[in-house]
């Protein structure tokens, strides 16, 4: 009986130290890989926007030329996650940034150009988001690499995230939500709803990893979908008539409303405010640096795959 129970002893020790070893592989000469490796990490980059203010400078838009370089703002970021054998991440980040757009700075021939430039709309807002976003290593899952340390990656996930789209009045930014520009809240217009200052939305983005072992350097472009076309506080294409902001609001915030809601070069009304068919939109492009925390030196772990069994 007690030759049996070392038998089986020495079979579940056998079992586990296979286990063990499953666990642990050679990612270089120098570092061991585990299933499980965890990041911490900054980011720094560039924040910009599309939305119904400035745009393309020509009446053929498409995604890239209406992001206007001009606009890129300075953001920054920091996350921690986790990864699973280099394949799928999962991280949570917070992003601090800022968008802005103007028509002042839409030049071109056309009427459809020139109503922008002369409808001459502008805004800034500061953005602060709170993500979790999912990354998947595609070429991994082919076994294939681009090198040892290289791997693009996309993802997508969930954020959360505030604005307050503000105009310069006078030398001072004003915040345009509580001016009601387009009338949303006011009984004249019962499907304008007001917009909320805190949303989500839905990230979406394309990366590449360089590993060094205990360092990842990540470049990567993020698109957030949004769920709101007042990121800019213009979306309506009527401009209401402007007596109705002191029917409805204090009399500091109807002033503001009424100087702020038409800002045309020549007073005159524009052919439209913006356009409710598409909804805003902001991305980023950052360089994030991160350090690995479960990837140990080979030196690190000498003796480590021996299980010890006491009996």
């Amino acid at each position: 009986m007690k030759a049996l129970k070392i038998f089986l002893l020495l079979v579940v020790c056998n079992l586990i130290y296979k286990n063990s070893l499953s666990q642990f592989y050679y990612f270089s000469d120098k570092y061991y890989n585990t299933d499980l490796l965890y990041e911490v990490g900054i980011g720094l980059g560039a924040m910009n926007c599309i939305t119904d203010i400035g745009g393309a400078n020509t009446d053929n838009t498409a995604y890239l030329n209406e992001i206007n370089k001009k606009n890129n703002k300075f953001s920054k970021s920091i996350y921690g996650g986790v990864l699973y054998q280099g394949l799928l991440g999962a991280r949570i980040e917070g992003t601090l940034g800022e968008v802005s757009a103007d028509d002042s700075s839409i030049t071109g021939k056309s009427n459809n150009i020139y109503s922008k430039y002369v409808r001459n709309l502008s805004f800034k807002s500061k953005i602060a988001e709170v993500s979790l976003l999912l990354e998947f290593h595609p070429l991994l899952l082919l076994n294939f690499q681009l090198s040892q340390n290289l791997s693009p990656y996309v993802l997508t996930g969930v954020g959360w995230y505030r604005f307050k789209p503000q105009a310069e009045l006078k030398g001072k930014m004003i915040d345009l939500q509580p001016l009601h520009t387009e009338g949303q809240g006011f009984a004249e217009f019962p499907d304008r709803k007001p917009y909320s200052l805190s949303q989500f939305n839905i990230p979406m983005g394309v990366g590449l990893r360089f590993e060094t072992g205990l360092i990842n350097v990540r470049v990567e472009y993020v698109h957030r979908r949004l769920f709101t076309d007042y990121l800019d506080d213009a979306s309506t294409k009527v401009y209401i008539n402007p007596n109705l902001f002191a029917k409805y609001l204090p009399p500091a915030d109807a002033a503001n409303a009424r100087a702020l809601f038409n800002r045309t070069k020549d007073g005159s009304i524009p052919i439209y405010r913006g356009h409710s068919n598409n909804n805003d939109a902001f991305m980023s492009l950052s360089v994030k640096v991160g350090v690995v925390l479960g990837r140990e030196k080979t030196g690190n772990r000498t003796g480590t795959r021996q299980l010890r069994c006491a009996f």
